[in-house]
C-alpha cells in the first residue's frame, strides 16, 4: 500500500512538473520511469523501462493540446508491474515495456476527459473576472490542477496495487519465453519510431547530409555519445556564421499608440508575477481558451497595482482572459514580459495585439526548439546511457532540464519588461531564426550518431558455404550479420529507422499504428530467433 501511494504521488508530481515549473521535467518517461524504479526497489529496471519508452516518445508532443500516449503513465505503470515479475532483469524489462506502451496507448483515452473539465472550470473564471474577485479567480485555476492529475494517477494507484499481489508474479511465470526474447527485441526497435517522428518534423530534404556525420563519427570513428554532440555544436555554429542571410522571423507589430513608461511597478511586483507564471503557467490549460487563465492568474498582480478603479481592474481581467497559447519556455514569459511593460505604459490596447501577434511566431520556435530539437538531444542522451544502467543519464536530463529552463524564462521575462513594445523589432532583427536554424543543425548531426548506436538489432541467420581446401570440399556455417557488416556496420538499424520514417511520413500512418506494427514484428522476429538486439557470444 505504501508504494502505491508513493507512485501515485510520484504520478501528481510528474503531471503538475509538465504543467507548471518544468523543474525537472518529470513527464518525461525517462526521469518518471526512473524514480518509479527507486520507489518499487528496482531501480535497474525503473532505468531500462524508462529509457526505451522515452526513445519511442521522441518527436511526439502536445502540439496545439493534441492527445498523445500517456508515456509517463506508462512508464510509471510499467515499472509498477514489472517489479513484481518473474525472472531477471532483462525479463522484468521486456514485460514492462509490453505493459507501458498500450497502458500509454489507452490512457490517453483519458486525456481529454481532465481537459473538458477544465474547459467548464474557465467560464467559472469569467465569473470571477466579470465581479473583479482575484481569490476567485486564482482558486479555479488552481483547482483545474484536479483534473489533470485524477486522470493519471487514479490509473497509477490501481496498477500499483495489483503489483503488490502475487498474480503479476503467477501470470507472468506463464508467459513463454519466446514472448520476452520478442519484446526484448521490440524494445530495442521501438527507438526507431522516435528518430522517424523526428526527422519527419524537420528539414531532411535539405539537411539529410548532416546525419552522415554523425554516423561516420559513431560507425567508423567510434565516438560516444557526447563526442558526437559537440562535433554537432561545432557544425552549427560554422552554419549560423556563414548562413546570415537566411530568411529571418518577421513578427507584425502592433498598430497601436506609443508611450513612454512610466514606472509605477515595484520589484516586488514583478516578482510576483513571475513567480505566478514559472509556478503554474499551464495547470489550467483547456480546450477553449488554452493557456489563457494561466496568463490572467499571472498578470493579476499587475492589474491590480495599475488600476485602482474597479471597472478597469475588471477590463484588464477580461483582456487576459482571451485565448492564448504559445510556448511556455520560450515565448511564454517573452510575451508576459512585454504585457507587463505596456499595461504599465496606459497602452492596453497594445499590450493585447501585442500577444496576438507574438504567440504564433513564438509558439513554431520555441516549439522547435526546444521540445522538438533540444528536449530530444538531451533525453535521447540520457536514455542512451540509462539503457546501459547509468544513472547519470536520467540526472544528466533532468539536470538540463533545471538549470537552462530556469534561466531562459528569467531573462526572457526582465528583457522583454525592459524592452517593452520595441521587442517585435528585436523579434524580426534574425536573432531567433538563427538560433533555430543552428538547433536543426545540431539536431540532424548528433541524430545521425544517435540512430546506430541506440536502434539495437543484427539478424542471427546464417548460411552455408562450401569451399575446397587441398582439394577436400568443406562446408562452413556464415554469419550473415558479418556479411552485412562487411558492406557498412550498422546497416539494419539504418534501414529499420529508413522503414519506420516512410511508414509515418510516407505512408502518413497515426504513430501509434506505428509503434504497433513495430511491436508486432519485433515481437514475431525475436520469437522466432531471426533477429536479436546483440549477436550472440561466439563461444
Amino acid at each position: 500500500m505504501l508504494v502505491a501511494l508513493a507512485l501515485t504521488l510520484w504520478a501528481i508530481y510528474c503531471t503538475y512538473d509538465g504543467l507548471g515549473p518544468f523543474l525537472i521535467y518529470a513527464q518525461r518517461p525517462l526521469i518518471a520511469g526512473s524514480v518509479a524504479g527507486l520507489i518499487t526497489g528496482h531501480p535497474l529496471l525503473g532505468l531500462l523501462i524508462g529509457a526505451t519508452l522515452e526513445l519511442a516518445a521522441l518527436g511526439v508532443y502536445t502540439y496545439g493540446g493534441a492527445t498523445i500516449p500517456d508515456y509517463q503513465t506508462g512508464a510509471i505503470v510499467g515499472t509498477a508491474l514489472a517489479a513484481g515479475a518473474v525472472g531477471d532483469t532483462a525479463a522484468q524489462a521486456a514485460i514492462g515495456i509490453g505493459v507501458g506502451l498500450p497502458a500509454a496507448i489507452l490512457l490517453s483515452a483519458l486525456d481529454p476527459v481532465g481537459k473538458m473539465v477544465t474547459t467548464a472550470l474557465v467560464h467559472r473564471a469569467d465569473g470571477y473576472a466579470a465581479d473583479g474577485n482575484a481569490r476567485g479567480l486564482a482558486m479555479i485555476h488552481w483547482v483545474s490542477l484536479v483534473p489533470w492529475v485524477a486522470v493519471r494517477a487514479i490509473p497509477t494507484f490501481l496498477a500499483a496495487l495489483a503489483a503488490s499481489g502475487g498474480l503479476v508474479k503467477d501470470i507472468t511465470a506463464s508467459i513463454p519465453a519466446g514472448f520476452v526474447q520478442g519484446m526484448t527485441l521490440a524494445g530495442s526497435l521501438l527507438p526507431a519510431v522516435g528518430f522517424a517522428l523526428l526527422l519527419g518534423m524537420m528539414e531532411l530534404s535539405r539537411y539529410w547530409y548532416l546525419l552522415l556525420i554523425g554516423f561516420v563519427g559513431f560507425a567508423y570513428l567510434h565516438l560516444p555519445v557526447l563526442g558526437i554532440a559537440l562535433i554537432g555544436v561545432a557544425v552549427a555554429m560554422v552554419f549560423v556564421t556563414l548562413k546570415r542571410d537566411e530568411p529571418v522571423l518577421a513578427v507584425p507589430g502592433p498598430a497601436a499608440e506609443e508611450s513612454t513608461v512610466d514606472r509605477r511597478l515595484t520589484k516586488q511586483d514583478l516578482r510576483r508575477v513571475f513567480r505566478r507564471y514559472f509556478w503554474s503557467s499551464q495547470i489550467s490549460w483547456n480546450y477553449e481558451r488554452m493557456q489563457a487563465l494561466g496568463f490572467a492568474y499571472a498578470i493579476e498582480p499587475v492589474l491590480r497595482r495599475l488600476y485602482p478603479d474597479k471597472a478597469d481592474y475588471v477590463a484588464g481581467l477580461q483582456r487576459h482572459l482571451q485565448f492564448f497559447n504559445t510556448s511556455v519556455l520560450v515565448g511564454g514569459p517573452l510575451i508576459l514580459g512585454s504585457s507587463v511593460a505596456l499595461e504599465e505604459a496606459g497602452t492596453p490596447k497594445s499590450a493585447a495585439s501585442t500577444k496576438v501577434a507574438l504567440m504564433g511566431p513564438m509558439a513554431g520556435i520555441g516549439d522547435t526548439v526546444v521540445f522538438a530539437l533540444y528536449n530530444s538531444i538531451v533525453f535521447t542522451m540520457g536514455a542512451s546511457w540509462a539503457l546501459q544502467g547509468n544513472w547519470l543519464g536520467p540526472v544528466f536530463a533532468a539536470v538540463m532540464v533545471l538549470v537552462p529552463y530556469a534561466l531562459v524564462r528569467r531573462w526572457q521575462f526582465g528583457f522583454a519588461y525592459r524592452e517593452g513594445k520595441r521587442l517585435a523589432g528585436h523579434l524580426a532583427a534574425g536573432a531567433l531564426a538563427r538560433v533555430a536554424q543552428g538547433a536543426t543543425v545540431l539536431g540532424f548531426v548528433v541524430l545521425g550518431g544517435f540512430i546506430p548506436s541506440i536502434v539495437k538489432v543484427v539478424t542471427t541467420l546464417t548460411y552455408r558455404q562450401t569451399t575446397t581446401v587441398q582439394g577436400q570440399p568443406v562446408t562452413q556455417a556464415v554469419a550473415i550479420q558479418d556479411r552485412l557488416d562487411e558492406l557498412l556496420p550498422f546497416l539494419l538499424p539504418v534501414l529499420v529507422t529508413a522503414g519506420v520514417y516512410l511508414l509515418t511520413v510516407k505512408a502518413r500512418l497515426r504513430p501509434v499504428w506505428v509503434i504497433g506494427i513495430v511491436v508486432v514484428v519485433g515481437v514475431v522476429l525475436g520469437w522466432l530467433g531471426w533477429f536479436a538486439p546483440s549477436a550472440p557470444a561466439k563461444g
